[in-house]
């Protein structure tokens, strides 16, 4: 039994459709079930309604019969009687006595049984008090069990006498076993349409589920996601299946990304190794005992560590905002003083290309509190220095580059990098923020930048949940606008 049990368990569990099939099996069931017991109960009191109703027409149609015979009370009215009774009963089947007002036995069409006075009886002493009674027991005399109904026989608003129609119950019941049967087949038959319905149902619902995890098993198996669920409904499955090929999209995007951001990154690493073991190799040959050939030398490998060091910094502060693993994203950041410390880092590049930095800090409106944010202080002025570069690097000699601050409408903290640089291609601008990619390779070379210098402030700034836009005319220079949300320190006391 427990084999059997444990076998069963684990067909009904392995798979979904068997699930569904056992779940609607026993819905089925249920439902038939409770409906037979209903219908079984429900027949059984309209047949013995209508059998009431029958046994009273015909005691009501007896007693026209023998009315006068009733009230004569003579022998030869009692034989009268008898022969209507007895030939009633074998016509219709039922069992018919006739007493008097009394109670003594007139008739019987079962003369086995040996009563001379009835009145004791619950239906016959109901029916002398004039009430139509209707009662069933089981008679020791028989041992069947007997539905009675007593009328009682009127004459000259007087009660004259009872007729009592009885008839054994087993009728009804052998009724009732042809109608369970009946029943039983229908469950049967119907349990038989459940499972062959059932079946296909499953089937068609399970179906979708089964092509969602064979893809999942074979996407784990080979990283292909190059498949996608065929799309059949648009109920909720159709949705499910909707959303997984959704997923496989983004999934497929993200491994393109990946791929291609180990591909640049493996690129960019690589040059810079090969140019210092250049370098080294050059001087190794004798480059090292010329005086001027070795200050050059060395100046080149210098700066190529620079840009080595700067380009893995900025991998893994990138890899750390894909991550999440910076924890704190919710300090008071003073916006002000770190524009002005990223200024003051960078005046030295900004002075040697004798460029103009100036700053713009507008507080009206807030009440003297000062501009603050919630956020990360280190990686917001990550943001700013890289912006700041970006402006200072691709702006020439003798320009100028502006950053103002103000709120707007109190609830926003607008920040603006405006230079006179060299602007951005229109064809360039979708792309600015995509890793490693440059308007001018050329260019950002000779600055030593390493393409992921937008691409961090566009995490950071999504980060602190702002916005980034760009506007740039080519030979007019460009114009970076940060905004984020305000908080004031006025407003938390």
């Amino acid at each position: 039994m427990n084999l059997l049990r444990r076998i069963l368990y684990k067909w009904i569990f392995r798979s979904l459709a068997n699930q569904l099939l056992v779940t609607y099996l026993l819905v089925i069931t249920i439902a038939l079930v409770v409906v037979t017991l209903w219908a079984l109960v429900a027949i059984r009191k309209e047949s013995l309604t209508d059998l009431e109703h029958t046994m009273e027409v015909e005691a009501v149609n007896l007693s026209l019969e023998i009315d006068n015979d009733l009230v004569l009370d003579s022998p030869l009215s009692h034989q009268r009687i008898q022969a209507a009774v007895e030939r009633l009963s074998s016509r219709l089947g039922y069992s018919f006595v006739v007493v008097d007002k009394d109670g003594r036995v007139l008739a019987d069409s079962q003369p086995i049984v040996q009563k001379e006075n009835l009145s004791n009886e619950q239906e016959i002493n109901e029916a002398l008090a004039g009430v139509v009674s209707k009662s069933t027991r089981s008679e020791p005399e028989s041992n069947q069990n007997m539905f009675y109904v007593a009328t009682p026989v009127r004459s000259m608003g007087e009660t004259t006498g009872v007729i009592r129609v009885g008839v054994q119950l087993t009728q009804i019941e052998q009724r009732l076993q042809k109608d369970l049967i009946v029943f039983l087949e229908i469950i049967l038959a119907t349990g038989v349409i459940t499972v062959f319905i059932s079946l296909l149902l499953a089937r068609r619902v399970t179906r979708p589920v089964r092509e969602m995890s064979a893809l999942a098993k074979q996407i784990s198996i080979s990283g292909d996601f190059s498949a996608f669920l065929p799309m059949h409904r648009k109920d909720e499955i159709g949705e499910l299946c909707l959303s997984f090929n959704q997923m496989i999209g983004r999934l497929r995007e993200q491994e393109r990304v990946r791929q291609e951001f180990i591909s640049n990154a493996s690129h960019e690493l690589k040059t810079p190794t090969m140019a210092i073991g250049s370098v080294v190799e050059a001087l190794q040959a004798g480059a090292a005992e010329d005086p001027k050939l070795r200050h050059q030398f060395l100046g080149s490998l210098e700066r190529l560590v620079e840009r080595q060091t700067s380009l893995i910094q900025d991998l893994l502060d990138i890899s750390k905002l894909d991550s999440g693993l910076d924890s704190n994203w919710q300090e008071e950041v003073n916006v002000v003083q770190l524009v002005n410390e990223s200024v003051e880092q960078l005046r030295p590049q900004a002075d040697k290309k004798e460029l103009t930095v100036s700053t713009q800090i507008t507080q009206d409106g807030l009440g003297g509190g000062e501009l603050i944010v919630l956020g990360n202080a280190s990686q917001l002025q990550r943001a700013i220095v890289n912006i700041l570069q970006n402006a200072i690097n691709y702006t020439p000699a003798g320009g100028s580059v502006t950053i103002s601050v103000r709120p707007v409408r109190g609830e926003r903290l607008e920040i603006k990098f405006q230079d006179t640089g060299v602007g951005i291609d229109p064809a360039d601008l979708p792309h600015i923020y995509d890793r490693f990619y440059r308007a001018d390779k050329a260019r950002t070379r000779e600055t030593g930048g390493t393409g992921l210098g937008l691409a961090i402030v566009r995490e950071i700034i999504a980060r602190h949940h702002g916005t980034l836009d760009v506007e740039s005319q080519v030979g007019k220079g460009s114009t970076f606008t940060v905004q984020l949300a305000l908080r004031q320190t006025g407003s938390q006391e």
